[in-house]
């Protein structure tokens, strides 16, 4: 048990390490922060608390920078993280550790409370070599189906 222990937490540091580079400008391997005035889109994503996000799916350019109007329309809280597959999974246990954590340093991710919006704007500069999705990580939401498939158009 101390071995999935030790790994949680090398993967936790890991991603909270990635995402710090983001931060400070370095590129992740699933895209980076964007810049608002670079957004040529918004695409307003609703959180409920039938676990699902609507629109349940999402299309986008490599290169293009989105704006995303996240409202969480339940009474849990939620959260948007946009991340490819590898990078989920490593939140996901990073939630399961540290259950409530809050996100206020990582670009990618928002904690909603119930009836709050809030804005992530990330461009899509890299084609990561897992899936691109977005989830939830509230205890037992992404398990339930809490995620957004990403398509890449050509």
């Amino acid at each position: 048990m101390k071995t999935c222990e030790t790994i949680t937490g090398i993967l936790a540091f890991l991603l909270g390490a990635s995402m710090a580079l983001a931060d400070e400008g370095h590129s992740l391997t699933f895209g980076s922060p964007g810049k608002e005035s670079e957004a040529k889109r918004t695409v307003e994503f609703l959180a409920t608390d039938n676990m699902r996000f609507s629109p349940g799916k999402l299309e986008v350019r490599l290169g293009e920078t989105v704006k995303f109007v996240v409202r969480n329309g339940g009474k849990l809280k939620h959260e948007f993280t946009v991340g490819d597959r590898a990078s989920q999974r490593a939140h996901a246990l990073m939630m399961k550790k540290m259950p409530g954590m809050k996100h206020e340093d990582e670009p990618g991710t928002v904690t909603l409370e119930p009836g709050e919006t809030k804005t992530v704007v990330w461009k899509f500069d890299k084609k990561p070599a897992t899936p691109l999705e977005f989830a939830c990580h509230e205890p037992g939401h992404y398990e339930s189906g809490m995620k957004i498939a990403v398509v890449w158009s050509r």
